[in-house]
């Protein structure tokens, strides 16, 4: 029958888009990532084995959960009323608990355009971050490669990156070693997920030597290039009320993915989307 908090996690397993509980397993990185089984990750998503209260950020992380936000609390309410039973929690614990009002993707509009964006999501594990992030060239490679369904060769990505042909074949090895990348019958290469939404792992699971480098090269490439759009606003607000906007926010990014292409036009080019929440000082 599960747990509560067996149930929630099944729930939004499937609501971050992942359909069966081996496809969550391995997207997020398997026995690597989960310090476990799969067969110990099952018994847990049946409810049968407690999951330890030291491991649900990896959890939530996986789940694409936002600690503060409205579904977050949940998620983490769900394991305490599992574990300290249902009675002592709303008896002692959940008048300690700030509850938003409700999830920021709330709208008919907003769950719609999120279920249909789920569906083209591709989840990166940190093995193929750790290759993507190698250095500046690799990273590039792979934003050309992700945005583009056509057959590649070395000599195709060292001409189109501005490349050695050596660094070009050693950066295709490396990305089809880790399955970002698939060698064709003809001996190119084309990339699977060409078109879809990819997703990074949470930055704050990450190595601080990758989020730097990410950072920073995310940057640099935003930098080297002239903005089409702006919009800011400074606000003053509840730091617990405005983390629950940050999945809308996240959202509002992913949206703009379904205006992407995947091939060659006059006017095509590679955009920057970016939405940041910067918190100026305390007021």
């Amino acid at each position: 029958m599960g747990t509560i908090f067996s149930k929630a996690l099944v729930k939004y397993r499937k609501e971050a888009g992942f359909k069966t509980a081996y496809q969550f397993f391995h997207s997020n990185g398997g026995k690597p990532f989960f310090k476990i089984s799969y067969r110990m990750y099952l018994l847990i998503e049946q409810g049968k084995l407690p999951l330890p209260f030291k491991n649900i950020g990896t959890y939530m992380h996986a789940l694409r959960l936002f600690p503060q936000s409205y579904d977050g609390i949940v998620f983490v309410m769900a394991w305490l009323k599992t574990t300290v039973g249902e009675d002592p929690f709303a008896e002692l614990l959940a008048p300690l608990i700030t509850l938003p009002k409700e999830t920021s993707i709330s709208s008919s509009l907003h769950k719609a355009v999120a279920k249909l964006l789920t569906e083209k999501k591709f989840y990166m594990t940190r093995a193929q971050v750790t290759v993507v992030t190698r250095n500046k060239g690799t990273y590039l490679c792979w934003a050309a490669l992700n945005n583009d369904t056509g057959n590649w060769t070395s000599k195709t990505l060292a001409a189109a990156i501005g490349l050695s042909l050596p660094e070009a074949k050693r950066i295709i090895l490396e990305f089809a070693g880790v399955k970002l990348i698939k060698r064709q019958k003809d001996g190119t290469y084309k990339c699977p997920m060409a078109g879809a939404i990819v997703e990074y792992p949470r930055m704050d699971i990450l190595h601080s030597d990758i989020q730097k480098k990410i950072l920073d090269y995310q940057n640099e490439l935003a930098s080297s290039g002239r903005p089409t759009y702006l919009r800011l606003g400074i606000l003053r607000a509840s730091l617990l009320e405005l983390a629950n906007c940050y999945p809308l926010l996240s959202l509002n990014v992913s949206t703009a993915a379904t205006y992407a292409i995947t091939e060659k036009r006059k006017d095509s080019a590679l955009f920057a989307v970016e939405c940041k929440v910067t918190r100026i000082r305390d007021f």
